[in-house]
This record gives structure tokens, C-alpha cells and sequence, in this order.
């Protein structure tokens, strides 16, 4: 009888040790879950990010300045313009910064105000004139088989990802500017 006891005690104090060990690991590895308060971006921000792929570049000395222009409304009209007034942004946001040249891809990401915006174009300067030398040299599109440009509406607390552009330097696409 008293062996029957002390391995009755032993067998609750090794399920009792199992159980405690038990909680405190699932205490320990488990996150908070989903919680609808924390928006998909850091500190409340709003915008887009993606990736831009290049193909068939220029030469360099034709590069002025390469950046992602972000506008309210299709077709934009003067790009210098819109950037002055706030009806359009650029990235990289610095008037003499560029997107990197000659590289395969480049990833980007842009603070916006929660909108529509309905035309995200990587523009080029093409001469020495800020004020007209420009063209569009891609755009985002919803899909690859999409002529026109794909609108975005970005949300508040909320980082649009995925919105990708492709640039072909011999396959331009619509000119709006």
C-alpha cells in the first residue's frame, strides 16, 4: 500500500511538472494573434511598394533622372508641374536623386496619402531641360496584358505591397506627358 501511494504522488507531481512545462511553453512561443488594431504598416502609414524591373537600358549619358511619379488623375500633364503642386509624387522625393541605373530590379516604397490614384509611371529625363525632357518609360499595370495604366486606391494604415512596374527601354508605354 505505501509503494501504491508513492507512485500515485510521483505520477501527479510528473503530470503536474508535464502540465506546468506545457503552459509555460505555449505561454512562452504564442504571439497575440490577429489583432484588427495593428494596420498592415508601420506607425499608421499609408502608401505603396513594390518592385521595378528593368530591361534593355540605354546608355547612361541619355538617364538624367529615373523616379517612380505617382499622380491623382490620367493622363497627368506637365510632370514637374503636378510634383510642384502636390497633384503628384515622386520617388525618389529629392529633385537631383534617382532610381538606380543599370540594375535588374529595384524595390521602392512610397508614403501616401490614403486616395485613388490612377497613374504610376517611372518617368525619365531625357536632356538637360527639367521642365520638358521628359517620358514615360513604364507604368503599373493591374495586369501584364493591360495597355493602360491600373489605378490604386491606398487605404488609411495601410502599405499597398506588390505594385510592381515593369520597365522595357525598348518598349515604352503610352505617352501622357
Amino acid at each position: 500500500m505505501k509503494n501504491f501511494i508513492g507512485t500515485v504522488f510521483l505520477r501527479m507531481n510528473f503530470k503536474l511538472l508535464f502540465i506546468s512545462l506545457l503552459t509555460f511553453f505555449i505561454i512562452l512561443t504564442c504571439s497575440h494573434g490577429i489583432d484588427p488594431s495593428e494596420p498592415d504598416s508601420k506607425d499608421g502609414d499609408s502608401g505603396i511598394s513594390g518592385t521595378i524591373y528593368f530591361s534593355n537600358w540605354p546608355p547612361e549619358a541619355e538617364v538624367f533622372l529615373l523616379k517612380v511619379v505617382v499622380f491623382y488623375k490620367f493622363p497627368p500633364g506637365n510632370i514637374l508641374e503636378q510634383v510642384l503642386t502636390d497633384s503628384a509624387f515622386a520617388f525618389p522625393a529629392e529633385l537631383t536623386e534617382t532610381l538606380p541605373y543599370g540594375a535588374d530590379s529595384t524595390e521602392y516604397e512610397m508614403l501616401l496619402e490614403p486616395d485613388l490614384y490612377n497613374y504610376i509611371a517611372i518617368a525619365q529625363q531625357t536632356g538637360i531641360n527639367i521642365l520638358t525632357d521628359w517620358r514615360a518609360v513604364g507604368q503599373y499595370q493591374a495586369s501584364p496584358f493591360d495597355t493602360l495604366p491600373g489605378p490604386v486606391t491606398v487605404l488609411p494604415d495601410s502599405v499597398l505591397r506588390n505594385i510592381d512596374i515593369y520597365v522595357d527601354f525598348n518598349n515604352l508605354p503610352i505617352q501622357p506627358f
